[in-house]
C-alpha cells in the first residue's frame, strides 16, 4: 500500500522532524507499507547545500569586516544546525514539490492514503503554512485519514469555524493527540474521536538510539538539559541548584555554544538519553523524557505561544505526571521521578495507537 504522508516539515525544529520520522517509521516496518513524505515549497532551494552556501557568501558581501565577524559565527550555526537537520532527515523518504505552498491533484492518482500529521496541523496561528495541504484537499474523501493530529489550541475562534468544520468532515478517520482536540472535534462536527499519543512514543528507546548521535558536548559528567521554546526566566534557580549539586548545565538553543545550539535531531535524542534532568517548556521534549525514563520539570511557556499548555496538559495526565510542572516541585523531588507504572500505561496507548492503523488499513 502506497501511503502519503503530510505533515509540517521545519529543518529547526526537533519535534516535528522526529514525529515525522516516527510516523514512516510505524507504517513502513511495522505495516509494510511504501511511505513517503509530500513537501510542497515556494521556492526551490529548500534544504540545499549549495543554496544554503551562496547565501552565505551573497550575505557576508554586505557586511563590514567588523559586522561580518560577528555575524559569521551566528549565521555560520544556523547553516550548520540547518544542514544537521537536513542530513539527519534523509532518513525520511520525502518527495518534493516546488514552484507552490499547495500540494498538486494528480497525487490523489498515486497514493493509496494520505496521513495528515502528527504535530500542530491544524494550528490556525500556523495558517499562512496552507490549511489545503492539511485538510488534504487535493484528495479523495476516502483517502484522507489524521494521525494524531493537534491544534495546538483549546478553541477554534468563530471566524475560522467553517473552515474547520468543512475540512475535518471530509476525513474518512480521525484521531487527536490532544484531549482539547477531541472536544474541538465534538464541537464542531459532534463526533466522538479517539486520543493517541504522539507518533515518537511508538517507538522504544533502543530504536530512537538507532538514529540518534553523539553529541559534540561532554556527557561523561552529570548534567542538566535545558530545553526552552518560550523564553527564559532571567533568573532561572534550577542553574542555582545545578551549581549547588555540581552538576553541568547544557541549554540548547544558546547561540554562544555551537556545539548545542547546532546540534541536530540525533544529538537531541541523545542528550535527553545521557542527562540527569531535563528542564523544557516543548512537547516533545518532555515526550522523550518520558521515553528515556529521565527525571523531567516542566515549564510553562513564556513570552511567546503561551496558549500551548493544552499540548503537555493531556501527555502529563495520561502518564500519571501532572505534579512535574516547575511550580509544584520543591528541590527534594526534583530528581525524584515515578516511572514505576510508565510502562504499563505506554503499551496500553501503543496497543491503541496500533489498533488505529490496523482498522484504517484493513478496512473494506
Amino acid at each position: 500500500m502506497k501511503i502519503g504522508i503530510v505533515t509540517i516539515i521545519d529543518h529547526t525544529n526537533y519535534g516535528n522532524r522526529l514525529q515525522n520520522y516516527a510516523v514512516y517509521y510505524v507504517l513502513s516496518k511495522r505495516y509494510g507499507c511504501k511511505v513517503t513524505t509530500l513537501a510542497p515549497h515556494k521556492e526551490k532551494a529548500f534544504c540545499d547545500q549549495n543554496y544554503i552556501l551562496w547565501g552565505k557568501e551573497v550575505f557576508a558581501k554586505h557586511l563590514s569586516s567588523v559586522a561580518h565577524a560577528v555575524a559569521e559565527k551566528r549565521f555560520g550555526n544556523n547553516i550548520t544546525r540547518w544542514t544537521n537537520f537536513c542530513n539527519w532527515s534523509k532518513r525520511i523518504p520525502t518527495k518534493h514539490y516546488y514552484g507552490s505552498e499547495e500540494l498538486p491533484k494528480k497525487l490523489n492518482e498515486k497514493y493509496d492514503l494520505f496521513f495528515a500529521g502528527s504535530d500542530q496541523i491544524w494550528n490556525y496561528h500556523f495558517s499562512f503554512r496552507g490549511f489545503y495541504n492539511y485538510f488534504l484537499q487535493f484528495a479523495d474523501n476516502r483517502k484522507k485519514i489524521a494521525i494524531a493530529g493537534s491544534f495546538g489550541v483549546e478553541e477554534i475562534p468563530f471566524e475560522w469555524r467553517k473552515a474547520y468544520i468543512d475540512g475535518l468532515s471530509s476525513f474518512a478517520y480521525i484521531s487527536v493527540r490532544e484531549e482539547a482536540g477531541q472536544a474541538i472535534v465534538k464541537d464542531l462536527l459532534g463526533k466522538d474521536v479517539p486520543v493517541l499519543i504522539d507518533p515518537v512514543m511508538m517507538l522504544s528507546k533502543d530504536e530512537w538510539l538507532e538514529v540518534s548521535k553523539k553529541p559534540r558536548v561532554d556527557c561523561s559528567k552529570p548534567y542538566i538539559l535545558k530545553y526552552y521554546l518560550g523564553d527564559e526566566l532571567e533568573e532561572d534557580k534550577i542553574d542555582v541548584w545545578a551549581k549547588k549539586n555540581n552538576y553541568e548545565v547544557y541549554e540548547l538553543l544558546n547561540d554562544q555554544i555551537p556545539e548545542l545550539y547546532s546540534a541536530g535531531p540525533g544529538e537531541f535524542i541523545s542528550l535527553i538519553s545521557n542527562a540527569t534532568l531535563i528542564c523544557s517548556d516543548s512537547f516533545h521534549c518532555i515526550a522523550f523524557s518520558i521515553i528515556f525514563s529521565k527525571p523531567f520539570i516542566v515549564y510553562n511557556r513564556r513570552g511567546k505561544d503561551t496558549y500551548m499548555s493544552s499540548r503537555l496538559d493531556t501527555l502529563l495526565k495520561k502518564f500519571g505526571f501532572q505534579n512535574r510542572w516547575k511550580h509544584l516541585l520543591n528541590e527534594s523531588e526534583y530528581l525524584n521521578c515515578d516511572y514505576e507504572l510508565v510502562e504499563e500505561l505506554l503499551k496500553t496507548e501503543q496497543q491503541k495507537f496500533a489498533e488505529y492503523i490496523s482498522a484504517v488499513l484493513n478496512r473494506g
